[in-house]
């Protein structure tokens, strides 16, 4: 599309450099997504330094839309008063057409597997659906591209998904804590907001446990439109302000959990629940962490009105996200290693019960990131400690910290752990001292593909690892 087409619906100020026919498809504010198609959006409120502008120019960019004139910067100007509001005519002109829904998921844990589930089940049911969330982004369960963040800025939120043309997609997200304090989601319009839980993360953003949930409930409080619908675990701790926001907007509010949608054996035969309704399944092979997300993902496909039998025809076709209890089996003495996400306290207790079998423990590989929530640390340790019988604690994005202090601060708490440094030799060693018929946990990393050391982000993947080790036994 030419830019010179949509100057003329601008309230500009004045231009520096323009040139008639510039071609664009796409805006950005950040350089990573530059390229000779893409418009860079540079705020007054963020300081960007001329090295940066330099960088963005080598990519050929056709044009800049800024609230300052950029001096020393010979390339299309477009100076304006507004910024938010030019850019979202830009917005609007590159994609004008919204999904048919838009769900979003927020809460501590889950996050990633309740919105995956929702895919799958529209996918599924041959329903257009595209994904967005720490996995990265998806249409129709393809994968697309990477993110480096679970939520996205608000322009590459927006294109991922609006259309050019008429659509009858739905686009589900997972919204983090951090997005919700930023105002990343701007103005997009969600019509269902669902929440899985509230436990202990990032309070070295938030700095309180208050401020952290807070954050959370601002989902429902600005960004769930005036006729949406709150899905929200009935098992949810902490919610008295929540249900409070719901009331005064007059949102409607589906629960799932243990009341409202449920699962639930009678006689041996397993059901789902629905407002009292029963619909007897086939034999489901969830755990019960899988069992609870897939719950809030089933509440969500209902309110676009997915029939719950064509949901229930499709249970046992539904993939499970990548790194997020995959199971592997050593076949030479019956054993089972699982790779999971699980990089919170409460994660963590919840995947050791759920593999706790007959009162026999599983033992666990895990660490804590560097740069991040360091209360974590003696809360997961004091987890490890009383709830896996034998506990290797190693390396799991050490960034910038000395990993072996993070190690002693974890250990510190999980008197029964052995401190291995190296993670591949972690699990190795964890691997090889399985005993017969036992469960080990690997947890913290899931699907990431990496280990940052310092700045570096250095090949490392559990589940290959895994992989390579029992093919060696």
């Amino acid at each position: 599309m030419l830019l010179s087409e949509v100057k003329k619906n601008l309230s500009i100020i004045k231009t520096l450099y323009f040139k008639d026919k510039i071609i664009f498809n796409k805006i950005s504010s950040t350089s990573k997504d530059l390229d000779k198609k893409t418009i860079l959006i540079v705020s007054s409120k963020k300081k960007i330094s001329n090295k940066y502008l330099k960088e963005a120019i080598k990519k050929k960019i056709p044009a800049i839309l800024s609230d300052k004139v950029l001096s020393n910067i010979p390339i299309t100007q477009i100076i304006v008063k507004n910024i938010s509001k030019e850019k979202q005519k830009l917005l609007n002109y590159i994609k004008p057409y919204k999904p048919s829904n838009i769900i979003a998921v927020t809460g501590t844990n889950g996050k990633t597997s309740v919105a995956w589930y929702i895919s799958e089940i529209c996918r599924l049911n041959n329903i257009n659906v595209k994904m967005q969330g720490t996995l990265g982004y998806f249409i129709n369960g393809k994968k697309i591209r990477e993110y480096e963040l679970t939520t996205p800025d608000y322009e590459t939120l927006y294109q991922n998904s609006y259309t050019k043309n008429k659509n009858n997609y739905t686009f589900v997200f997972e919204a983090s804590s951090h997005s919700l304090h930023q105002n990343r989601l701007g103005s997009i319009p969600v019509n269902i907001a669902a929440i899985t839980n509230i436990s202990h993360d990032h309070l070295d953003y938030h700095k309180s446990f208050t401020n952290y949930k807070n954050s959370k409930f601002k989902l429902f409080k600005k960004y769930l439109n005036h006729d949406g619908c709150a899905v929200v675990n009935s098992n949810l701790k902490n919610t008295k302000k929540l249900i409070n926001i719901l009331k005064k907007r007059n949102l409607k509010k589906i629960e799932y959990g243990n009341k409202g949608i449920f699962f639930k054996e009678i006689n041996s035969k397993s059901y789902l629940i629905v407002n009292k309704k029963k619909f007897e399944l086939k034999k489901i092979f969830f755990s019960k962490i899988e069992k609870e997300n897939l719950l809030c993902a089933i509440s969500c496909c209902l309110q676009i009105n997915i029939k719950i039998k064509s949901i229930i025809n499709i249970l046992n076709k539904i993939k499970s996200p990548p790194g997020r209890l995959q199971v592997f089996n050593l076949r030479k003495n019956h054993s089972k290693v699982v790779v999971d996400y699980a990089h919170t306290p409460d994660a963590l207790k919840n995947i050791l019960l759920t593999f706790t079998e007959n009162n026999k423990k599983p033992s666990l590989v895990f660490g804590c990131g560097g740069d991040r929530d360091k209360e974590k640390r003696k809360l997961m340790g004091q987890i490890a400690n009383s709830f896996a019988s034998k506990v290797y604690v190693t390396d799991d994005n050490p960034r910038n910290e000395t990993p072996s202090s993070i190690r002693k601060a974890i250990l510190k708490y999980c008197k029964k752990g052995e401190e291995i440094a190296n993670r591949k030799n972690a699990i190795k060693k964890s691997i090889q001292n399985l005993k017969n018929n036992s469960i080990l946990i690997i947890s913290g990393k899931g699907h990431e593909k990496y280990q940052i050391i310092k700045n570096k982000y250095l090949k490392f993947d559990d589940a290959k690892t895994v992989k390579q080790i029992i093919n060696k036994i």
